[in-house]
């Protein structure tokens, strides 16, 4: 791999395979759209934009073929139909394509999929991977973890939380796995990450007295998925201190 897109660069976690892919002197064209460019952006953005290997380009189609393009599905639903139809043509320049998107978004997401899967090129491989929560740094701030922990640097009460996802997971260890995935040979692959550690999400929930709302997967909905186990770098309580210190930067640059 020399060259790649990531389609939707400033994503928690395309902005962390954005810095995984350069570490490994992957040159990386960062795609994003100018109506999302709004300040978090900029500011994920300025620690990389000066490094050789990274250029950002917006709004306009991909010019040049890459050696793989790694695809944010989740962010699909915010585009209108024109730059959804610049986001599928990408595809047609890349010789592999991983489609990335969240466990929550499994059903809603194939549409998207199929969409782009249908511009590539004859024999491109295809990989999918499906992603529980991620914790770390620039979490979305939606997130049951990102608010709860602005209220803790808020020195608020804790309101009650309750967690939608089955499995967690720290940001760098994800990149880390996608980019070892994108290296294989594998043609059609889909695979749903999931920790090693089966008491992370149980750790995480302690440490933020948080809940679990009942899963309402239908049955079966995974059976045609190939788990791959990731294995957790950090514990829970260090994951959560790596995105409390990107938070307290993030309130010195504001």
């Amino acid at each position: 791999m020399k060259n790649a897109v990531v389609v939707g660069a400033t994503s928690q976690v395309g902005f962390a395979l954005c810095q995984e892919l350069m570490n490994h002197e992957v040159e990386v064209i960062g795609f994003e759209w100018s109506e999302k460019m709004d300040e978090r952006a900029h500011e994920m953005l300025m620690g990389i934009g000066r490094n050789a290997f990274f250029h950002l380009q917006l709004d306009q189609p991909l010019e040049k073929d890459a050696d793989i393009a790694f695809y944010f599905i989740d962010r699909m639903e915010r585009l209108d139909q024109t730059n959804q139809a610049t986001y599928f043509s990408i595809a047609e320049k890349a010789k592999k394509l991983v489609l990335i998107s969240s466990y929550k978004n499994y059903r809603k997401n194939i549409d998207f999929s199929n969409k782009i899967k249908k511009k590539r090129k004859e024999g491109t491989n295809c990989l999918a991977i499906y992603l529980p929560m991620i914790v770390g740094p620039w979490q979305g701030e939606e997130e049951a973890v990102h608010r709860r922990l602005q209220e803790e640097m808020d020195e608020k009460e804790h309101q009650p939380i309750a967690l939608q996802d089955t499995d967690v997971l720290y940001v760098e260890d994800v990149v880390k796995a996608i980019y070892e995935l994108s290296n294989t040979d594998d043609h059609e692959k889909v695979v749903r990450f999931k920790n090693k550690n089966p008491k992370a999400l149980k750790e995480l929930m302690d440490l933020l007295h948080l809940t679990l709302l009942a899963d309402v997967s239908p049955d079966g909905e995974w059976d045609k998925v190939t788990d791959y186990m990731v294995q957790q770098s950090l514990t829970m309580k260090e994951s959560l201190q790596a995105q409390r210190k990107q938070m307290r930067q993030k309130l010195k640059l504001d």
